[in-house]
């Protein structure tokens, strides 16, 4: 193991389980590395809200508005997630996509004809559908 990465500048440590031979030079390398590292703690963003279970029955609308070439989806559950998650984030996108899935919105533009590349609009923003 050593010949093959210590060329590409990745130290090897041999250890013995048994012995613990090597275990010490392992754990002060490590120690050394972490010492390096910034100890600013890292804040992530919630990405579940409990109290959004609260309008689960919020009533919805999924139209599709012909003059403007554009489904429509609106009702209160949609303004509330909307202002509760952060679609920026990859990780809030995928998020509000799940709860478009469980609320069944996905399926009823699907049942008005919904294709690929079809503009959907909710409060003021505006996506591209791709089935995915």
């Amino acid at each position: 193991m050593k010949a093959e990465f210590e060329p590409q500048g990745i130290q090897v440590y041999p250890i013995s389980a048994v012995s613990g031979q090597g275990l010490k030079e392992l754990l002060y390398h490590v120690q050394e590395i972490l010492s390096q590292l910034d100890d600013t703690p890292v804040v992530y963003e919630q990405e579940f809200y409990p109290e959004l279970l609260a309008f689960k029955e919020d009533a919805c609308t999924v139209e599709y508005d012909e003059d403007e070439n554009v489904y429509v989806v609106e009702g209160p559950k949609i303004e509330k997630m909307l202002g509760y998650t952060n679609i920026d984030s990859e990780k809030g996108f995928l998020f509000f996509q799940k709860f478009l899935r469980e609320q069944g919105i996905l399926e009823k533009l699907e049942e008005l004809g919904i294709s690929d590349g079809d503009t959907v609009r909710m409060y003021g923003l505006q996506f591209d559908y791709y089935k995915s």
